[in-house]
């Protein structure tokens, strides 16, 4: 081939090569912007958050902009690295919180939009690129919810459980009793804007804790509202507990080896169990008793396994021994009840079961969920009789008692838990207590 022909085919390939690269480089895919059919600002400042992506080009430019009825403001403007010839970072998906202060941009209650443009690295348009424009319908709601308490002066003991009516002005993204920083959950069991929360003074709290009503509506304003709640301290009492060596060897010895915990030194291990182990059995807990039912379903007093002994009391902090020197300490939180071996154990009030199965510490374990976030426990079982998610009727029978878990001897270890808060059972067990405390604020509650 001649060094003209040699040139054709170069000048030729070239411009093959060129006509592909701006083929490509010339693509008509827009950008997408992946957002919320809406969304909701408070009065308090926060980010809107969005996400961007372009498969082909990548991303080039980005403009949000707010407008309300006062006019319009630029929220972001923000150029992405890249350029003509090899483009961006097609593929890439880019998160974009997009700041809001409704003080700074002085906002006013109502309907806006935020209007996004985005832009990539195509040479289309006259090297303006692919454009993709959005906009998102925004609701501007700056006023926080009214509270209102129907509940009068209320007495709570430490370690005990409460009760308060109260409604919301507007649908809340949460609400309910807040008892110093733990949170309760509120909920609408008749419906409607009356609301009613089951609430616990924490037996290890701070004495004189602030019990509080709030509400977070949908867009993020929170209010508070307060009523006579008087917190009733009590002495709790103390316990010695002596380890036997039996104990130890037998019960210890293979309840630790169920956790994977060393045995060579029982006492530690001894330690190990009644620490570590028991708070990831309490987390284990919580987690189970994070949902409840919206509703009661509860029906009047709760009843003590029958023909029982009370052999341990809620709130007792026990103290462990081994051969007379300190091995652990505990509080111990609810009632060991004693009855024959293997007597039948049975609902204490109509729910639904939330778990069955090997907890740890307590052994072979059924948790009811009573709703409203109400709850009972029922440890150291022989046998269990009934599945996860059944209902069950007050004085169904839950299993057998038995010495499972951490137990020294043929026992039912009995509590009851609100928001996932133990409180002393010796409160459901009383029926005028339960009339008076919870089921005439739950009346007050339907609408």
């Amino acid at each position: 081939m001649t060094a003209r022909g040699w040139l054709l085919l170069l000048l030729f390939v070239l411009l093959v090569g060129g006509a592909t690269s701006a083929w490509f480089r010339a693509e008509g895919s827009p950008p997408e912007v992946r957002a919320p059919d809406a969304f909701r600002i408070g009065a308090a400042p926060g980010a809107l958050e969005l996400e961007l992506f372009d498969a082909d080009s990548g991303l080039r430019a980005v403009r949000v902009v707010l407008k309300h009825a006062r006019g319009e403001a630029a929220l972001v403007e923000e150029n992405y690295p890249g350029g003509w010839i090899t483009g961006g970072s097609p593929g890439h998906a880019t998160r974009l919180d997009v700041p809001v202060d409704p003080a700074r941009l002085a906002l006013t209650s109502g309907d806006a939009f935020l209007h996004v443009t985005v832009r990539d690295w195509s040479w289309r348009d006259g090297f303006r690129g692919n454009e993709t424009v959005l906009e998102v319908p925004v609701g501007i709601d700056l006023d926080p919810p009214t509270i209102r308490v129907a509940s009068g002066l209320t007495y709570v003991s430490r370690g005990g459980a409460g009760a308060v009516a109260y409604s919301v002005s507007e649908p809340t993204r949460r609400d309910g009793v807040r008892v110093g920083d733990v949170p309760f959950p509120g909920f609408a069991p008749g419906g409607g804007e009356a609301r009613f929360a089951l609430f616990a003074v924490p037996i290890d709290g701070p004495e004189g804790p602030p019990i509080r009503v709030f509400a977070v509506d949908e867009a993020g304003n929170e209010s508070e509202a307060t009523w006579p709640a008087v917190v009733v301290e009590r002495e709790l009492p103390d316990a010695q507990v002596t380890l036997q060596q039996r104990f130890l060897d037998t019960k210890v010895r293979a309840l630790a080896r169920s956790e994977n915990l060393p045995v060579e030194d029982l006492a530690a291990a001894f330690r190990e169990i009644n620490t570590n182990v028991r708070r990831a059995n309490e987390v284990r807990i919580r987690e189970i008793l994070a949902t409840s039912a919206a509703e009661p379903l509860w029906n009047g007093p709760f009843s003590q396994l029958a023909n029982s002994k009370v052999t341990s009391r809620f709130g007792e902090q026990r103290r462990y021994y081994v051969d007379g020197e300190p091995a652990s300490e505990a509080r111990h939180m609810g009632y060991d009840l004693a009855s024959t071996a293997a007597a039948k154990v049975t609902a204490a009030n109509r729910g639904r079961v939330a778990f069955t199965g090997e907890l740890g510490i307590y052994g072979n374990c059924v948790i009811v969920d009573h709703g409203l976030g109400l709850a009972s426990l029922y440890g150291h079982l022989s046998r269990i009789d009934v599945a996860q998610g059944e209902a069950v009727d007050k004085g169904r029978v839950l299993g057998l008692s038995g010495a499972t878990g951490l137990a020294g001897g043929d026992h039912l270890h009995f509590a009851i838990l609100v928001g996932g808060i133990y409180v002393d059972p010796l409160e459901w067990w009383d029926p005028d207590w339960v009339r008076t405390h919870i089921e005439a604020r739950l009346v007050r509650s339907a609408p």
